[in-house]
């Protein structure tokens, strides 16, 4: 049964999982590929940490998985744990394990994820949410390879390796002094930024044409054309909830549609966060309509967060991008993705 579900699980992961034709993602795609074709002449010990980040519903499990089933680690086991679903003070029992006796109700010994990983990989999901004092016991665990169970008295071995992902800003959780900084740069020997659903273009009608046809299969329902209005009305949404929204609503659609064509009066968007056209038609960026200077709009606050570092820094990218948390090439892809340049 495990050896199925093992299977199931290499079949429905991978790089051909991380769908999408637009730069960033075949940016993304090659940057893995290159990773874990360099990860085939380890010698010997257990491939670097990765650390992935980006919005929720934008695809980081994909990533994940994707570096477990297309590395060399692809036999053993891929275990995920998201931190932010169980509580503080159950989540080290559920990681580490413990021995009979070890609290109140450790009737039998128990085997931790860490160790059920050994030999594959561990993937903790919204690292971010983690308390500091496990963030403490993981550190040990990535600097020595070692874990003790709750209630033991030895240490032992484990060969695991630890993806981790996370929608916080770790940088400010650190200030804060809610993330251990040391894990931090232990985590992220690789670092990969999965790109929000908004910035991936012509990918939404992909993955909308996609998702469609698979919910009919689920459904044995009829195939669903998107009209031209439809397309249109994806295109100037800004998918807060990225992948993770757009499948809940093709899904929607198939079960409500009978018409067999999909017109924009069938998508449940949040009008609020449609994208703004200009006289020709091409998006003006990605803003919400009625914007001013007190919106949350991520997109929006992000386009002039850019612009004002770089006012700050007069127009200096490496101290721009410094301010801002961000690498100089992760600056660089915002500035041309707004249009802006070091001349304002």
């Amino acid at each position: 049964a495990l050896n199925y579900f093992h299977q199931k699980q290499a079949v429905e992961s991978g790089l051909d999982k991380m769908l999408g034709k637009s730069a960033v993602m075949v940016e993304l795609r090659g940057k893995i590929s290159s990773l874990l074709e360099a990860e085939k002449n380890l010698v010997d010990g257990v491939p670097a940490s990765v650390l992935i980040t980006g919005e929720t519903g934008a695809g980081k499990d994909l990533v994940a998985r994707a570096f477990h089933f297309g590395g060399s680690r692809s036999d053993g086991p891929f275990i995920d744990l998201n931190c932010s679903a169980i509580p503080g003070h159950l989540l080290e029992a559920e990681l580490f394990g413990y021995e009979r006796g070890a609290f109140t109700d450790a009737k039998e010994r128990k085997i931790g994820l860490v160790e059920s990983a050994d030999g594959g990989t561990l993937f903790l999901d919204e690292i971010g949410d983690m308390e500091i004092a496990l963030q403490t016991k993981l550190l040990k665990l990535l600097e020595h390879r070692q874990v003790r169970r709750l209630g033991g008295l030895r240490d032992q071995q484990v060969n695991v390796r630890i993806v981790a992902a996370t929608n916080c800003d770790l940088p400010r959780l650190m200030a804060e002094g809610k993330f251990r900084t040391d894990l931090f740069y232990r985590l992220q020997v690789i670092q990969i930024e999965v790109p929000p659903l908004r910035e991936r273009g012509m990918d939404i009608i992909y993955l909308a044409d996609y998702l469609l046809e698979q919910h009919a299969q689920r459904y044995r329902r009829d195939r669903i054309v998107i009209s031209h209005e439809a397309r249109s009305k994806l295109l100037s949404y800004s998918w807060p909830g990225n992948v993770r929204e757009l499948r809940n609503v093709m899904e929607q659609v198939v079960l409500m549609n009978n018409s067999g064509v999909l017109e924009p009066h069938h998508l449940p968007l949040n009008q609020a966060v449609l994208v703004e056209k200009t006289k020709d038609g091409e998006s003006d960026s990605v803003l919400p309509f009625n914007r001013g200077p007190d919106t949350l709009n991520i997109v929006d606050m992000e386009q002039r967060l850019v612009a004002e570092a770089l006012k700050r820094t007069e127009g200096n990218v490496t101290r721009a991008a410094e301010l801002l948390g961000l690498s100089r090439d992760t600056l660089r892809y915002r500035m041309e993705k707004y249009q802006i340049s070091v001349n304002g």
